[in-house]
Formats: C-alpha cells, structure tokens, sequence
C-alpha cells in the first residue's frame, strides 16, 4: 500500500513536472523570441498567403501550420508559429492562438481572422489580410524611396563641412593671421568654427548628445506627441500626404474588418489600435461613441476637418446603399495611388533642392577660402 501511494505520488509528480514544462518554456520561448530578429513584414505577407493557399487545395489547418514552421527561417517566427500548432492541435481556434503573440498579429489580424472562423470564409480573410500587409508594405517602400536620397546628400555635406573645418582651413590660419580685417566674414566665422571644433569638439558631442536626449523626452511627452502629430497634419507638403496616408489607412483597415463581418464597434475598437496619431485616433473614438448611441457613421465623417471632402461623401453614400465596406476599399485603392503619386512628386522635388542646398554649402566654403586669398594677394601688391 505504501508503495502505490508512493507511485502515486511520483506519477503525479512527473505529471504536474510534464504541466509546468509545457507551459514554462512557452512562456520562456516567447520572452527569448523577443530578443531574437523580429518578424518582418514580408515575413507575415508570406506566412498567410501560404496558409492561405494551403488551404485552398484542402490541407487542414494543423498541416499548413506544421509546413509554414519547417519552412520558415526566422527562428522566433518559427517558435511562434509552432506555439500556435501546439494550440490548435489542442482543440483552440487559430484567432486564439494568434492572441498570445500580440506583439506579431495585431488586433486587426486577430478580429479579422476570428470573424473568418465564425463565417466559415477564413481563406478569404487571410486573402484580405495578404493583400492589406502588400499596401502597407509598398507604401513604406515608398516613403524610404522617397526620404533616401535627401538624408544621403545631407549626411554629404556635414561630412564636407567638417572636413573642410578640421582638414583644410587649419592649414590656412599661418596665412590668415593678422589679417582679419581683410578676410570677409563668411571666412572669420568659419574659422572660429574650425578652431571651435579643434579646441571644444568634445564640448559639441555633449551639447549634441543632450539635446537629442532633450528632444526625444519632449517627443515622447503628451505635449511634444501632440505638437508633433499636429505638425504632420498641417505643414505645407507633408500634410495632405500625411492626411491622406492616415484616411486611406482608416478605410482599408476598418473596410477589410466590415467586409470580414466584423461587428462595427468591434472593427472601430480595432482600428483604433493601429493608430498612433492622436487626432485620428481621436477621431475613431468619435466614431465608436456615435455608433454606439445609435448613430450613422458618416456624421463624425462630414465633422472631421483632416478628411477630404470626396469621403466624406463618398462615405455617406455607402452608407445609403448598404455597402459601406465596399466604398471604403474603393476609396482606398485611390487613395494608395494618389499618395504614391504625390510621393513620387515631392520626392523629385527634394532631390534637386537638396542638390542645390549642398552645392551653396561647398560654393560657400570654397568662396570663404579662394577669395581671402586673392584680396590678401591684391592687398600685398
């Protein structure tokens, strides 16, 4: 009797050992997969619309999962995605196995999944997720496209100015000195800086150093994120495209969620998640109060004066016809063209002005060391 109670004990033991072991490393592979490469968004485009196509030739939901996890190279994607084949092979459905990964699958990705498994059209869902990642995906290509070669020419021509102050001018200042009546003022102010930047270069590093510690704080402050998101709504070149971006990311977003039947309040309180603007995510809080007090949702639109006026009634009208979710992917699709097209107008309007803003710094600093020589050589004769 002792004995049994004893194997008993230890099979129990074993048993509660086995619990913890499946739950502890899952917790612990998760926290070690966020040190790991993160998930790309490339890496999410490919992960569903390959469930997607397996499912399409009728593999079970278990076995695509087990084939995207072999495949995947990414070591935390594949953890995660093994974590959610444990979860389904256990009987939960794949929103819920995608809810305990928040920091890959959005709220976005899991309402509209959820919503494919309840209507029986998850294949479909997953071909709508594909195609909302490929938008976002193009429309950030395209703004580091845009925003490239502008940052390369101005990293340029800090490299010249600073090499021309510490390399070259210092070679001048035999020359130069006693003669500061003669030099124009271009040329004794970079000198100064030249001798500046020799004497108390370590005293600039700091300066720098701290006010980029003083901007981040401020930019992560209430007050600097809502300078900041106000500053992108309404300066004169970046803020149509920005109101733009953000409206046509509203529509896709809450069109998709509408077009999956997602409930609206719950597709609003999903929308809501994605934005990190304050005036439109202020803006969707509008819209789920007015839903929720029986409201239409094209009022808060025609309110809104960061929305063009062409949603605003293009937005009414599907909302008269009943097929508001439709109109919104529409009003998207023009509106990802628009901005890929005004992209690619600001983008060939900075690349010469930033030509010619670094052709006037050389021109400048050259100027402020050929044209000393030449009065000094005038003054002599």
């Amino acid at each position: 009797m002792a004995i049994s109670i004893s194997r008993v004990k230890t099979l129990s033991g074993e048993q509660s050992r086995n619990a913890a072991s499946d739950t502890i490393p899952a917790k612990w592979e998760e926290l070690i997969g966020h040190l790991r490469k993160p998930v790309s968004s490339g890496e999410l485009i490919f992960f569903t619309s390959q469930l997607s196509l397996m499912m399409e030739v009728g593999t079970s939901l278990a076995v695509a999962l087990r084939a995207t996890a072999e495949q995947n190279k990414n070591p935390r994607f594949k953890t995660i995605i093994e974590s959610m084949l444990r979860d389904v092979e256990e009987g939960h459905q794949l929103s819920d196995a995608m809810s305990r990964h928040p920091r890959v699958f959005n709220n976005v990705f899991i309402s509209m999944v959820k919503a494919g498994e309840s209507g029986g059209f998850l294949k479909k869902t997953l071909d709508g997720i594909t195609a909302m990642q490929e938008k976002r995906k193009a429309l950030v290509t395209q703004l580091r496209t845009t925003l490239t070669y502008p940052v390369i020419l101005c990293i340029m021509a800090i490299a010249v100015v600073i090499f021309v102050l510490v390399g070259i001018l210092p070679k001048f200042a035999v020359l130069f000195a006693g003669k500061e009546r003669v030099l124009p003022l271009s040329t004794r102010f970079l000198m100064a800086a030249s001798s500046f930047l020799q004497n108390y270069w370590w005293l600039l590093v700091v300066v720098l150093f701290g006010a980029l510690i003083a901007l981040k704080a401020f930019l992560k402050s209430h007050r600097g994120k809502e300078l900041t998101d106000r500053l992108i709504l309404t300066m004169p070149v970046i803020g149509p495209v920005a109101n733009k971006i953000y409206t046509s990311q509203l529509l896709r977003t809450l069109g998709n969620l509408m077009d999956s039947q997602v409930p609206l309040l719950q597709a609003l309180k999903a929308t809501h998640s994605t934005f990190s603007n304050r005036h439109f995510s202020r803006f969707i809080e509008e819209l789920q109060d007015h839903v929720e007090q029986g409201g239409r949702l094209s009022l808060p639109f025609a309110k809104n004066p960061y929305i063009m006026e062409s949603v605003k009634q293009m937005v009414a009208t599907g909302e008269e016809v009943g097929n508001l979710s439709r109109v919104m992917l529409r009003l998207a699709d023009f509106y990802d063209i628009e901005v890929d097209r005004e992209l690619k107008i600001v983008g060939s309007l900075i690349e010469p002005l930033a030509l010619i803003m670094m052709g006037i710094v050389v021109g400048l600093i050259v100027s402020s060391v050929i044209l000393p020589i030449f009065r000094i050589a005038s003054a002599v004769h």
